[in-house]
């Protein structure tokens, strides 16, 4: 029922819910671009760096007002970027869970409408934002926030901001991308999915070198030196 209610809300929020995002939902809680980690086409559901046939995949389920995800985006994923996603081992997707309701769902609409090839240039800004986007949402601001980030990728106007929270067919995406977490039991962020297993982030996941440890024993099943 809950992810039912979830996938619903997506679809109807209005933009006049960006008034209500820091009145009903204060958000607490983990994609450094790299120049080597091009967005680039794949058939993967979300948002995909690196190649499209790479060996291994390791998909994300993140939100951008977690801080678990921000330390991942911001201390392990650029070390995996440059080692694994830039050398055409590692394809990394991100797909959005939005947490924390109508906050992240809102975030995810400037990272969507910025465009593919900003959609992880918006990341990076909404986790090195994160602070502020959280503290505006509790005070009732985050419309005026969410502009000052959007400005600074292209979406240079009211206007064209109210445009990109009116259009549906974000939210649409979004609920495509939220229902496939239901295959992978997502209760929280982040969540990994490596090679098609669930990991948590706990443990060796919680760095770049424990990733590491599990990436090289991956490719060297499949022969990939």
């Amino acid at each position: 029922m809950a992810s039912l209610t979830r996938r619903l809300a997506l679809l109807a929020l209005p933009v006049l819910a960006l008034v209500a995002c820091g009145e009903a939902n204060g958000a607490g809680g983990k994609t450094s671009a790299s120049a080597s980690g091009a967005a680039g086409v794949s058939t993967e559901l979300g948002h995909a760096k690196g190649a499209a046939d790479a060996p291994i995949t390791l998909i994300e389920y993140a939100s951008p007002t977690c801080p678990a995800c921000k330390y991942f985006h911001t201390e392990v994923l650029p070390k995996l970027d440059e080692k694994y996603i830039a050398t055409g081992k590692l394809k990394y997707v991100l797909r959005e869970y939005p947490l924390h309701g109508n906050v992240d769902i809102a975030a995810f609409v400037v990272a969507r409408c910025a465009g593919p090839d900003k959609f992880f240039d918006v990341m990076d800004d909404l986790f090195a934002s994160q602070e502020g986007v959280v503290q505006a949402a509790q005070i009732g601001a985050l419309s005026a926030t969410l502009k000052t980030i959007a400005k600074r990728h292209g979406i240079e106007s009211d206007e064209a901001f109210d445009a990109c929270m009116k259009e549906p067919k974000y939210r649409e995406e979004m609920s495509k991308v939220y229902q496939s977490a239901e295959k992978y039991n997502v209760g929280g962020t982040p969540t990994f999915v490596l090679d098609g297993k669930v990991r948590n982030f706990e443990g060796d996941f919680r760095t770049a070198e424990g990733f590491s440890k599990h990436i090289d024993a991956l490719l060297a099943e499949k022969g990939v030196q």
